[in-house]
């Protein structure tokens, strides 16, 4: 089966700009957008990875936490006693041990593009609230907005 081409990927300033300010805003330390095609998971732009995730990095969309997102295409928040067991029986936990996650789906012209997360390690931190969720799906829909300009 012939591979797709790479999608050609964004490099911008609103986006790290945005994932830090996510971060601050909801007092996590690693930021992600990313971009979805087929089964390929694509990083657009980190921030707080300690290089782990660059711009370019191309990860098998079922060997990230964003899975989830992807395919039931809403928010997902984990923190606090009960997302953390959640977050325990993820098969990535035992590699990627997060602490707090939450992601939503960025869509370009009503189509899902990808996904903005934002998480901890090794860090509890309490329970998301809807002002958290509300809060990443507004920058959701910012970049989405601002996906959209290219065109």
């Amino acid at each position: 089966m012939p591979q797709q081409p790479s999608p050609v990927l964004p490099n911008d300033a609103f986006f790290y700009r945005s994932l830090q300010q996510g971060c601050a805003r909801l007092q996590l330390n690693t930021g992600i957008i990313s971009h979805v095609v087929g089964e390929q998971y694509y990083v657009v732009e980190s921030v707080g990875c300690d290089g782990a995730f660059k711009h370019g990095d191309v990860f098998p969309l079922n060997d990230t936490w964003c899975r989830t997102v992807i395919e039931q295409e809403r928010t997902v928040a984990l923190s606090g006693d009960s997302g953390l067991l959640a977050m325990q029986r993820h098969p990535l936990y035992q590699s990627l041990p997060l602490q707090a996650y939450i992601s939503t789906i960025i869509r370009r012209h009503g189509i899902v593009w990808g996904t903005v997360n934002f998480s901890n390690l090794l860090q509890q931190h309490e329970a998301f609230n809807h002002a958290d969720i509300d809060y990443i799906e507004q920058l959701a829909q910012s970049l989405s907005q601002w996906l959209s300009l290219d065109d």
